[in-house]
């Protein structure tokens, strides 16, 4: 059941919500959310400290949080690839395996980098 949870927060965080924090005119390159060399959904520590503007006092919070996540969805995309064996056929295991590929992370960081923001202003 954990799994379920972690891959339903995952499908939240890749809707395209809006790039409004990462995508300010002027502004270097957007800081990486969602980790090139991570699992599909498996986020940046300090790229999203960067995207939050954390102050250090509490980015040391949110990057425990971080990790812990990260380390949740890891163990949910083992889960579910450990258990869909029994069910589905090679090819379709192939395609799951696809869906949680190092490198599907660059299309999310993409897609928040394009939309606007729907937490501009809601910074502290």
């Amino acid at each position: 059941m954990k799994w379920m949870f972690v891959l339903g927060v995952v499908c939240a965080l890749s809707v395209p919500a809006s790039g409004g924090l990462y995508a300010q005119e002027g502004a270097g390159p957007a800081p990486e959310v969602f980790c090139d060399n991570m699992k599909t959904g498996q986020l940046c520590t300090h790229g999203t400290s960067s995207a939050l503007g954390l102050t250090p006092d509490k980015a040391d919070a949110w990057l425990a949080a971080v990790r812990k996540y990260n380390s949740a969805v890891n163990d949910a995309i083992l889960q579910l690839q450990d258990e869909a064996k029994d069910t589905l056929s090679t090819a379709q295991m192939s395609e799951v395996d696809r869906w949680f590929a190092v490198g599907m992370n660059v299309e999310m960081n993409q897609l928040l980098v394009a939309a606007p923001s729907r937490a501009e202003g809601a910074q502290e």
